[in-house]
């Protein structure tokens, strides 16, 4: 199977409107021979942060001298993207080849389950292969949707990491944050450690009693493990960072991590990475401080408070709900410089997009409405009403190129674009500058 087959194989497995089970991902691995009982594994789950804190945990044990592998979802230009062992992608002819081997068991798998393996249980079960075919120690897992049925659930974890709960997903998930909740909780087995941020007393019960029930030991940020400073660092031309400092699980200070994000958010995601970390290495002996403290201050994040470029300053982000929106928008609005703020913003069908606008619209000296290619973008006329409904100030240009033009004009060399609503808006604008780059390129040839 040629790489261009096998993304034209998962294209093909895009579904929509999915019955929550195991069903299917289960089937598979057991005709694949469970290869995710072949390493060990952490769990990430979380409404915010869930990818962020994969990403460091898995560079913290890299640096720690584990062969770890990454799951990641969703991805931005490849698929490729969501696999990565210590830090280098699965290469296109591995993901080809490893691919190859599953599909045949993709068919068998459905016939038993009466039911189509979707577009992520088939990348999921491509990611628990490759990490057996390299031999990892452990794999950071992070959930695509929940955690009691999440595809990634089929791996018994020693470190579950729930970040925070909030409403998103409420179709799949529920309505309430406690309904998430109960959703989020199931990646929480038997005898692992479960680490959370979440701050919500009525929550922590829940969490506490979820533990208590299978004898998993629960780890909460600010009780049992803290971030005692971030100091925002920002010096033109140079990459933007944070001087963090952080006390671990069993007392010991990292003290001044350059952190390479922005965002008391981000921040505590690093603290939440430390303790999950801590909580997988301390039985080996391998908690080194200062590898520690090297992972995390060379850690890359895609599309979480990226700077693209500078005068103006663009930024994006992968904010996609309301939650999200409020970290975003605290972060800009505490540790960037700028004199006009224009927010370029699409937002998928299912999200909170009334809600996201009010966040961004309360900052934003103007708002650009457009729209991203997923099927299930919101059109930017019915965002242009939910502009109206709260009286913000905005523009509709659907088309996203056009739309970052107007928002270079009306920034001006001293304002500050930021791209934000969703990944996928994220991925658009990923394109958009590999195309102003390229653009730029061939006029310096002529």
């Amino acid at each position: 199977m040629k790489y261009s087959e096998a993304v034209d194989y998962l294209d093909s497995k895009i579904v929509l409107g999915v019955k929550p089970s195991l069903d299917r991902i289960k089937a598979l691995c057991r005709l694949m021979g469970d290869p995710q009982d072949s390493y060990d594994a952490i769990q990430v789950t979380g409404t915010n942060g869930k990818t962020s804190v994969s990403h460091m945990t898995s560079s913290i044990l890299a640096a720690c001298g584990y062969r770890v592998g990454l799951f990641t979802s969703p991805h931005l230009e490849t698929v490729r993207e969501r696999i990565s062992v210590n830090g280098r992608l699965i290469p296109a002819e591995q993901f080809a080849r490893a691919l190859g081997d599953v599909r045949p068991l993709v068919a068998r798998a459905e016939e038993e389950a009466g039911e189509q393996v979707t577009y992520f249980e088939v990348v999921t079960a491509v990611a628990y292969h490759h990490f057996m075919k390299s031999s990892v120690d452990v794999a950071v897992l992070e959930a695509g949707m929940g955690g009691r049925w999440d595809a990634t659930n089929m791996a018994d974890c020693e470190v579950a990491v729930i970040t925070n709960i909030a409403l998103d997903h409420v179709k799949e998930l529920g309505d309430t944050r406690e309904k998430i909740a109960y959703e989020k909780m199931g990646i929480i087995n038997e005898g692992c450690v479960a680490i959370t941020a979440e701050s919500d007393r009525d929550l922590l019960m829940l969490i506490a009693e979820r533990c208590h029930e299978v004898g998993a030991e629960m780890k909460v940020f600010g009780r049992d493990f803290r971030l005692e400073y971030h100091v925002p660092y920002r010096v033109p031309g140079e990459p933007p960072a944070q001087f963090i400092s952080i006390t671990s699980l069993d007392g010991r200070e990292f003290k001044d991590i350059k952190l390479p994000m922005l965002g008391k958010h981000q921040a505590v995601n690093a603290a939440c990475s430390v303790a999950a970390a801590q909580s997988y290495s301390d039985p080996r002996e391998r908690t080194d401080p200062e590898a520690f403290a090297r992972a995390l201050e060379s850690v890359k994040v895609p599309g979480r408070l990226e700077i693209l470029s500078e005068r103006p300053m663009v930024v994006m982000d992968g904010a996609h709900n309301v939650l999200g929106a409020e970290k975003l928008a605290a972060a800009i609005t505490g540790e960037f410089d700028y004199e006009k703020l224009v927010v370029v913003v699409s937002i998928l069908e299912d999200k909170d997009a009334r809600g996201i606008l009010r966040v961004l619209g309360s900052i934003a000296g103007e708002v650009i409405l457009t729209e991203n290619r997923s099927a299930r973008s919101v059109a930017a006329t019915r965002l242009a009403s939910y502009c109206r409904m709260e009286h913000i100030e905005h523009r509709v240009e659907p088309d996203f190129a056009r739309a970052m033009e107007l928002a270079y004009r009306d920034a001006g060399r001293a304002g500050m674009i930021c791209v934000t609503g969703s990944l996928y808006t994220v991925a658009e604008a990923r394109v958009f500058f590999k195309q102003q780059r390229v653009s730029k390129e061939m006029r310096q040839d002529r």
